[in-house]
């Protein structure tokens, strides 16, 4: 079945191909991978499984190139691909985490240190409210993407009460639940790459939350 043009998150999981020399590879696994290497190594961290002195030293490169570049090239290909909210959510954390990266190589460090956390909190702040709305949004598309969508607007949350706070309980809960994210971001890579390369779902995606004629693999 060939893939239009143009198709969003549910008509992309109705039309998996082979691997063929004709066939367009999707970058949609470029993007949960850049997801998943920043969010491991930043939440591991905040939930203090890797040690704090490392942050500085990995955070900022690895936020800048892969968390960021590599998302936001996923979100413009998913975008030439009328995929609105793969597009906006690729493009939209790989953004984040460029502005992060920056953020914390040149501009926190120059901060007082008693501004430092607001700082940081109202950066993730608006991104509370931008997360919901595409939690709202994963309702429509399967079960997985729902659990790993919780978990990112948690690990907001949690990260925003942590900036205004300064409570160290709120950084581990963004950790915790920031390493539940990377776990459903590895099934959704697996089931990604497995589908494009067997031509068929292998790994199930759980309920359907809309008909599964439209339900994105």
């Amino acid at each position: 079945m060939n893939l239009p043009h143009r198709s969003g998150p549910a008509a992309q999981a109705s039309s998996v191909k082979r691997m063929e020399p004709t066939a367009q590879a999707q970058l949609g696994p470029l993007g949960l991978t850049g997801f998943i290497v920043v969010t491991m190594i930043a939440t591991g961290i905040d939930a203090g499984i890797f040690p704090d002195r490392l942050a500085a030293a990995d955070v900022p490169t690895v936020g800048f190139f892969i968390g960021g570049l590599a998302q936001l090239l996923a979100g413009l290909f998913q975008a030439q691909r009328g995929d609105t909210w793969h597009a906006t959510v690729f493009g939209g954390f790989g953004l984040f985490w460029m502005a992060k990266a920056l953020m914390l190589q040149w501009i926190v460090p120059s901060l007082d240190p008693s501004l430092r956390g607001d700082a940081m909190g109202l950066f993730t702040l608006p991104w509370v409210f931008v997360v919901f709305v595409l939690w709202l949004a994963s309702w429509r598309i399967h079960l997985v993407l729902l659990l790993t969508f919780s978990c990112v607007l948690v690990v907001f949350v949690a990260m925003t009460c942590n900036g205004f706070t300064g409570i160290e309980g709120w950084n581990r809960v963004a950790g915790w639940f920031g390493l539940g994210a990377t776990a459903g971001a590895l099934y959704l890579l697996a089931g990604q790459v497995m589908a494009s390369t067997w031509g068929r779902p292998v790994l199930p995606m759980g309920r359907f939350l809309t008909p599964p004629e439209l339900a994105e693999t």
